[in-house]
């Protein structure tokens, strides 16, 4: 009989490349494999316990295997659902998801980075406006401008601005602290690149690295945003960066980004816990997808 797989995604990713090519994968392999939209999860609480079922595909806990892949804006629904699988004895692969709770959090991996000795881009972050202008003179004076703002939970190079001058800066917190939105970003040193590396990390192992290079008119390289990709030498160093990023943000799967700047200095940007696998597959023609299938038979063999 086949073993049954669960991939839970946001529904806005479920068309993507990285969950059909795993569902092709794992079909591949001979398993049931069905992506399990999570905005079309329902529970049930009642004398009997807890019940989550998918609208189409019924009770999760058919499953034998639950992988947890983008699910950015439900990741405490997720922790729910990943609660009901354990307790029915089912594999969960959620990238710890369930143990670190807040690890979709940019600041928090930041600051283990740094804690572990690590290479890292000076940052800022405040909760209010009025603390935000006094910390300007200080970010003038360090890093001067321009200097990138960044959402402290977006993926895929969304959600970061480059900000020229100190109004440009002032103008952009002033009108994030309109939306209630400011305490959400952080603002980072612009670092002069030389060159932006994607590096793999799958089941605890550096499979490789890929270049990418933006979009002309974009300071962003991430493929997703149009940037191009192609193979590139993973060297000790790389291997080694990310190595000890994964281990200090307790990521087993992961794409780390490391840049190299013009004056040759290596800075770990951050480690993407749900990284797209496309552009690494294209670069360098590894089957990434059947590497997790790999991963996960042996979790329940």
């Amino acid at each position: 009989m086949s073993k049954k797989i669960a991939i839970l995604i946001q529904k806005g990713f479920s068309n993507k490349f990285e969950p059909q090519a795993l569902q092709a994968a794992f079909t591949k392999a001979g398993w049931l494999a069905d992506i399990i939209t999570i905005e079309d999860v329902y529970a049930v609480y009642n004398d009997e316990g807890d019940f989550f079922a998918h609208k189409t595909h019924g009770d999760l806990a058919k499953y034998d295997v639950l992988l947890v892949r983008e699910v950015f804006a439900y990741f405490k629904y997720a922790l729910n659902i990943i609660s009901y699988l354990k307790k029915h004895g089912k594999v969960v692969v959620d990238n710890n998801l369930a143990s670190e709770k807040m690890m979709i959090n940019k600041l928090i991996d930041g600051q283990r980075i740094v804690q572990a000795g690590l290479p890292f881009p000076k940052t800022y972050h405040a909760h209010t406006l009025e603390n935000y202008l006094a910390m300007i003179p200080r970010i003038d004076k360090e890093v001067g401008f321009p200097v990138v703002i960044k959402h402290r939970s977006s993926g895929k190079g969304a959600k970061i601005y480059k900000l020229e001058d100190r109004l440009d800066l002032e103008n952009t917190l002033t009108d994030l602290q309109e939306e209630n939105k400011l305490g959400r970003f952080y603002i980072q040193e612009y670092l002069p690149l030389a060159a932006d590396y994607r590096v793999l990390v799958v089941a605890d192992q550096v499979v490789g690295a890929m270049l990418r290079i933006p979009k002309k008119g974009d300071f962003r390289a991430n493929f997703s945003l149009g940037g191009t990709v192609e193979p590139a030498e993973l060297t000790d160093e790389m291997k080694d960066l990310a190595t000890r990023a994964a281990q200090a943000t307790n990521a087993n799967f992961g794409g780390v980004d490391i840049v190299y700047t013009t004056d040759k200095k290596p800075y770990l940007l951050e480690v993407n816990r749900t990284p797209g696998f496309e552009g690494f597959t294209k670069a360098h023609g590894i089957d990434v997808a059947k590497m997790f299938v790999d991963y996960v038979t042996q979790k329940v063999a």
